[in-house]
């Protein structure tokens, strides 16, 4: 189970998104965890894609969580996502994905 600890509210903002981008692939891999390398590299993009949902939500004035901006959380999804992958072994997985998006 992808649960994370630090920043706990990064676990209900992904869950929100989960139920709007309808991603169920997703919440079977917070339920399960990441084991391959396919599935860190779903994750990755998951997690971009709702960094991309945030900053729309934000822009359009959209209420989310009781907030119309949670872009003040995007470091804090880094801090989790990124001590997730290390812990698991699939850093380079989300420093590749995280690259590509950055460019």
């Amino acid at each position: 189970m992808i649960n994370f600890k630090r920043y706990s509210h990064v676990n209900e903002l992904i869950k929100y998104y989960i139920q709007v981008m309808e991603r169920k692939d997703i919440k079977n891999l917070v339920s399960n965890g990441i084991k391959t390398l396919e599935e860190a590299e779903l994750f990755s993009k998951f997690i971009w894609d709702m960094v991309q949902h945030i900053n729309d939500d934000e822009a359009s004035g959209a209420i989310v969580l009781g907030s119309n901006d949670n872009t003040e959380i995007l470091p804090d999804i880094s801090y989790e996502v990124t001590k997730y992958m290390r812990d698991t072994g699939f850093y380079s997985v989300w420093a590749k994905i995280s690259n590509e998006e950055i460019e």
